[in-house]
């Protein structure tokens, strides 16, 4: 068991269960998030990842319509006796800025300052892009499941022309799903000699 003492009080953060894997033992620090008020949280300095306005939009849709499913990932400051955000930071724009949240879910970490950095870029690289083909099969489901343009733009965080290119994209797929193609040319050499 962790305890910080902080102005607000104290708060307890139980030791991390684990589990047993292939390549060893796992830590499970998402078995043990703490409320704190909002004040104790701190934005680090070194974070590189910048959020469209657009996906900040589709960020607050998805707390909105799906809870807060993932909590801030922070470090325990005791210089300025505060939790500093290692992962999470838009989130937590989210639930302050956005949404005025007073106390904010939190996994304090034991890291130092390379760890943390390094672990912020790791989050960060680790959630991947949308590949077009699949984000069109998933428009396409959508739609076969009655959604219309506003439901899908709306709850993918689109604006209407990206959801009407990628509606094109599948549909130009499935016209020529089953189709044979034959080579139309093919390279030859000329003797111009």
């Amino acid at each position: 068991m962790r305890i910080f003492e902080t102005e607000y009080g104290t708060f307890q953060v139980p030791d991390f269960p684990k589990i047993k894997t292939k390549k060893g033992e796992l830590l499970l620090p998402v078995m043990c998030p703490v409320l704190v008020p909002r004040e104790l949280i701190q934005a680090n300095n070194y974070n590189p990842n910048n959020v469209a306005k657009n996906n900040m939009e589709l960020l607050q849709t998805s707390i909105m319509d799906n809870g807060f499913c993932f909590a801030i990932i922070t470090v325990w400051d005791k210089d300025i006796g505060k939790f500093v955000i290692v992962d999470g930071f838009h989130r937590d724009t989210i639930l302050d800025d956005w949404l005025g949240a007073e106390e904010i879910p939190i996994i304090v970490l034991e890291q130092s300052t390379a760890q943390r950095m390094a672990a912020t870029v790791q989050f960060n690289r680790a959630r991947g892009v949308h590949q077009v083909e699949l984000m069109g099969d998933l428009v396409q489901a959508l739609i076969d499941q009655g959604a219309s343009d506003d439901e899908i733009a709306k709850h993918l965080g689109m604006d209407f022309e990206e959801v009407f290119r990628l509606k094109q994209i599948t549909g130009i797929a499935e016209i020529f799903k089953n189709q044979t193609y034959s080579k139309s040319w093919e390279m030859r050499e000329v003797d111009n000699g």
